[in-house]
């Protein structure tokens, strides 16, 4: 994923998608796993910051167009 020669924008969008997959599914493991109730709530402000740049990924390569 790191390899950024011969890509093209959307490609790269694409590759934004699975980085935001990634870090919401490591926040998702963090929530079950936090103890105080003052860091599950920061941590799931910043899932909710993911899962709002993942819809507007989602977005961007919905209404793409080549």
């Amino acid at each position: 994923m790191n390899n950024n020669q011969g890509k093209n924008a959307k490609e790269h969008v694409q590759d934004v998608k699975g980085q935001l997959q990634s870090a919401q599914s490591c926040l998702n493991q963090a929530i079950s796993s936090v103890e105080k109730p003052e860091n599950k709530q920061k941590i799931q402000d910043t899932l909710n910051a993911v899962n709002n740049a993942l819809n507007s990924v989602n977005n961007t390569l919905t209404n793409y167009t080549e």
